[in-house]
């Protein structure tokens, strides 16, 4: 079955004749007619009725007949969605992001996607942190977030990237950590002091989580909520650091990096609302990121 035998049925049933069919549809009759002939003959049914005054619909035709104009409704929403793809320019895209990732994520990602798709405009909010991204994208004020699973909303993610902690020892303090991936020992990390962030960051409940998952407690000897001041504060002896790599936007001389005892990381992804049918350029962005 062809689309050009569903349009001369259509038009044939419409206009109650083939000859105006036929010039409805800019073809010749002897064409109609046999675009309805093969038509009935893959179906195996009649469905048209031909006489002297014109054709009528059979019982079977009046039935295709419904059938018909729903498969050409539907060729034109294709239509009409594949034009709207094509015309993304002049779309626009708000993504609410923590500050780690608005940094050091985003302007590449920005970048990338812009290369592909220059006359989308692409705007970035920076967030405190991820709760406050999420009531964004909850509230309609951004259309995408990044933030970190699990998510305090009920949102739709695409896993963007897996942000690993690293310790950050001071330049006073030298520790002989194993050869193995230069990892601290806990012994050794349970005898420093720690920088961290407020507790109601959600980077120090991870970590405190962390630690009460090995059996140990987290009590940080200061708490600060900005990355740049804890970054500082190592540099200046004043402790050792946990910190997930995208919040260490510079390493000062002197700072080293070692590995955590056991592996922790957070997942950063990108969140949208569910349930809800996203604008084209906004489909786009999210498309490409799962192609990255």
């Amino acid at each position: 079955m062809k689309l050009s035998q569903i349009r001369s049925f259509v038009a044939v049933a419409r206009c109650g004749n083939f000859s105006q069919a036929a010039v409805e549809l800019d073809l010749t009759q002897p064409t109609v007619s046999h675009a309805i002939a093969t038509l009935e003959a893959d179906l195996g049914v009649q469905l048209l009725f031909r006489g002297k005054k014109g054709v009528n619909l059979t019982p079977a035709g009046e039935s295709v007949l419904r059938h018909c104009d729903r498969v050409l409704q539907s060729v034109e929403d294709i239509k009409q969605e594949a034009n709207r793809c094509k015309s993304l320019g002049g779309g626009k895209v708000r993504i609410s992001a923590f500050r780690g990732a608005a940094a050091q994520l985003l302007p590449k990602i920005k970048a990338e996607f812009q290369s592909k798709h220059p006359q989308i405009e692409v705007k970035i909010v920076e967030e405190k942190d991820c709760p406050q991204v999420e009531q964004m994208v909850y509230e309609g004020k951004a259309d995408l977030g990044l933030t970190i699973l699990p998510t305090s909303k009920d949102l739709a993610t695409i896993e963007v990237l897996r942000d690993n902690y690293v310790v950050l020892l001071p330049p006073n303090l030298k520790l002989d950590t194993s050869s193995d991936g230069q990892c601290i020992s806990w012994t050794q990390l349970l005898s420093i002091p720690i920088i961290s962030y407020p507790n109601q960051n959600s980077c120090f409940k991870q970590i405190k989580h962390y630690f009460e998952s090995a059996g140990y407690q987290f009590s940080p000897s200061e708490q600060v909520r900005e990355s740049d001041t804890i970054v500082s504060l190592v540099a200046t002896g004043s402790g050792a650091a946990i910190l997930p790599q995208l919040s260490v936007f510079y390493l000062p001389e002197g700072v080293t990096i070692c590995q955590l005892p056991q592996p922790l990381q957070r997942i950063v992804v990108a969140a949208t609302p569910k349930d809800t049918d996203l604008s084209h350029a906004v489909w786009a962005f999210t498309d490409f990121l799962q192609q990255q």
